[in-house]
């Protein structure tokens, strides 16, 4: 069995959830996993007991559900300028471990020591469906997209043996024969939960900060609102239809497996989450992150819900979503919505391809089946 090294983008806790689904299908199976990672994923991971190689995490800086590129700049310049010194060290302890493979979620400094010893990466994600996929955008959004493709092929491999994608949509790949698409990567506390439809709308933004306006938009909503994420204003009172919660995995799922629609920002993960467990969603992305927005675009195009874009949520916007709600459910019969077996069955072809010298004919790393709807097949 093989001896992975696992490592993690450290902000937020979306890209944690699917690398712990993985890496604990991964044990089951017999290999060893080590994680990698800083900030929230660290976090999370050494409170669950895991042993981790630390690295400092990259941070985005929001507000008002803004990317604030200046301040994220400057919040990163003093890591990104001692990338060497942290290469260094964490080739020596990826070395200490033997690994077999490193599989990278985003993370920007392990790919380059496991250059630097000759460690095979396997790079999987969903931010990378913007760069190795095929698809139509209008024309005022070429620059955003070109912008986000510069800064996603900063931090991914240069030269992976094997691209493994996540996705709620599936566009046709550019290089199919080193790269395979999957759906969403549901966690075992998400599977086990039993979808119902309640009273309440979910409501969750990634950032508090500059989002008093949502309040005041569900305020004027004749509909019964959960919100998770949110500052509870001191006139709360002012509020009746909004109840105020504290993040608690627990509560959060429940609220989420019992909700009738979900208004959210366009993160991937409560997206695939929310498909998965049958709601329909209004999204708002994260101006200045593109991945939320393509997000948002393909929500829209294949009809699970809506999208508000680089405007703020109103009260029309969501009474007019909660009218449609009953069309965008009966969108989501029949979708695929767990690739959990198709993802541990590529890493473990990718391990068979590169842990021991090829056979005369390679095995044939697994097909996508993640293409339903697409009219073709994606490999």
């Amino acid at each position: 069995m093989a001896r992975i090294i696992y490592a993690l983008s450290g902000q937020g806790r979306g890209h944690t959830s699917r690398v712990m689904a993985i890496s604990d299908a991964l044990r089951q199976r017999g290999h060893t996993v080590r994680f990698c990672c800083g900030g929230t994923a660290r976090e999370v991971l050494e409170a669950a007991g895991e042993r981790v190689v630390p690295v400092p995490a990259l941070r985005q800086v929001l507000h008002g559900n803004e990317l604030r590129f200046w301040a994220t700049g400057l919040e990163n310049a003093r890591t990104v300028a001692a990338r060497p010194a942290i290469v260094e060290r964490l080739a020596d302890a990826f070395q200490a471990f033997a690994p077999d493979l490193l599989i990278t979620d985003f993370e920007a400094f392990s790919p380059r020591a496991a250059a630097r010893i000759g460690l095979p990466v396997l790079s999987f994600n969903h931010q990378q469906v913007l760069t190795e996929t095929a698809y139509d955008l209008s024309p005022r959004r070429w620059l955003q997209a070109l912008l986000a493709f510069a800064i996603i092929r900063m931090i991914v491999p240069k030269d992976p043996a094997h691209v493994l994608l996540t996705s709620f949509f599936f566009p046709p790949l550019k290089h199919p024969e080193r790269t395979t698409l999957v759906p969403p990567i549901i966690r075992p506390a998400v599977k086990a939960l039993t979808p119902s439809t309640g009273e309440h709308v979910l409501v969750y933004y990634n950032t508090p900060e500059g989002t008093q306006h949502v309040l005041d938009a569900l305020r004027e909503v004749d509909a019964r609102f959960i919100v998770y994420n949110f500052d509870p204003p001191p006139d709360a009172a002012r509020y009746p239809n909004i109840v105020f919660k504290q993040p608690c995995l627990d509560g959060f799922l429940a609220d989420l497996a019992s909700s009738r629609a979900v208004i959210c920002t366009a993160g991937f993960t409560l997206i695939s989450e929310a498909l998965y467990l049958g709601k329909p969603l209004l999204v708002v992305p994260n101006g200045g992150i593109f991945e939320q927005t393509l997000n948002a675009i393909f929500l829209k195009r294949e009809g699970l819900g809506e999208a508000v874009m680089e405007r703020a949520l109103t009260a029309d916007d969501v009474a007019a979503f909660l009218a449609r709600r009953d069309a965008y459910a009966a969108q989501l019969d029949g979708r695929p919505a767990c690739g959990n077996d198709a993802a541990v069955a590529c890493i473990e072809a990718v391990l068979a391809r590169h842990a021991a010298p090829p056979p005369a004919a390679e095995a044939p790393l697994p097909a996508s089946n993640g293409a339903v709807g697409t009219g073709q097949e994606i490999v």
